[in-house]
């Protein structure tokens, strides 16, 4: 049947399938494709978060068998001036065989400080030769207690804590010094 109402049937059918039927399955093709690409999101995710997991785990087994140490010492009896102060060997910390000892904080505390002061933790090796700054702290003014925690400094046998004076702010210096650094004692791998 050719001409009149065929025509129009079949053009009718093409526009249907141009506009409704070819747009569907274009929806269809992009939500199989989104869908795909959302279980490897979640796959990853959950991999990810698996992962993290273990990781808390073993640090939990690692903290729980963990031996904690500190040592605090006194850097200046009376007026804080730049530079080392008092103390310049600084206490020593003891690592036995088959153990690793990490930093982990430092307790700083003046008896005042008026404009703000900024102190570095050092670590002298063990020949006291060389020496590596650990951390560096600065308190605000009329600060006079500071704790900086979840450190992860390395501290081998017998290396010694020291404490650097960089700066100090206005005309006033602080008085009394005095720092404590702990940690722990983790078993080695």
């Amino acid at each position: 049947m050719s001409g009149g109402f065929a025509d129009h049937w079949e053009d009718a059918e093409d526009e249907f399938d141009y506009r409704v039927i070819e747009p569907i399955d274009h929806s269809l093709t992009l939500a199989i494709a989104a869908q795909g690409a959302a279980d490897e999101a979640v796959s990853a995710a959950e991999a990810a978060a698996n992962e993290a997991a273990n990781a808390a785990e073993k640090a939990d087994i690692a903290y729980a068998a963990s031996v904690e140490w500190s040592l605090e010492f006194v850097v200046a009896s009376a007026e804080v001036l730049l530079g080392v102060n008092e103390l310049l060997l600084g206490p020593v910390l003891n690592v036995r065989d088959g153990r690793t000892a990490i930093l982990t904080d430092i307790h700083i505390a003046l008896v005042e400080q008026l404009d703000g002061v900024t102190i570095e933790t050092r670590i002298w090796d063990v020949t006291n030769t060389t020496y590596r700054t650990a951390h560096t702290g600065t308190l605000d003014p009329v600060v006079n207690r500071r704790s900086y925690s979840a450190l992860t400094v390395d501290v081998d046998d017998k290396e010694r804590f020291w404490v650097y004076v960089t700066d100090i702010d206005g005309d006033t210096p602080p008085t009394v010094l005095q720092v404590c650094v702990a940690g722990v004692y983790l078993d080695e791998p």
